[in-house]
């Protein structure tokens, strides 16, 4: 460990760079960040996964009105599911930007020199 170590001469403190969380600290802002954007991957993801699935049922169907209707009917509701879930984003990005605060971007920027 001696051999990746710093050592500095004299009494230097050093300090971390902003943004750079230390001793294990966590921010609600930093969960809350994580959370949401979790469950806007999952919903795109789970919509399209029923699109799919709709698509399957109704093509395998063989001429049956009432699966017809209930692949037609399971495809209307991902529709609308992968609508207001895109909508939803981009309110939730409006909403953050005009207040001032960035709740979407979990991405630290790197520090320039």
């Amino acid at each position: 460990m001696k051999l990746l170590s710093l050592q500095l001469p004299g009494d230097v403190t050093v300090n971390a760079p902003a943004g750079i969380l230390r001793d294990g600290e966590v921010k609600l802002v930093d969960i809350l960040q994580a959370f949401i954007n979790l469950f806007f991957i999952f919903a795109i993801i789970f919509a399209l996964f029923v699109i799919i699935y709709s698509g399957w049922l109704w093509m395998t169907s063989v001429g049956d009105k009432q699966k017809i209707g209930a692949a037609k009917q399971r495809l209307t509701y991902a529709l609308v599911g992968l609508i207001v879930v895109l909508l939803s984003f981009f309110i939730v990005n409006f909403v953050t930007s005009f207040l001032g605060v960035n709740i979407l971007n979990t991405i630290p920027k790197i520090p320039t020199i």
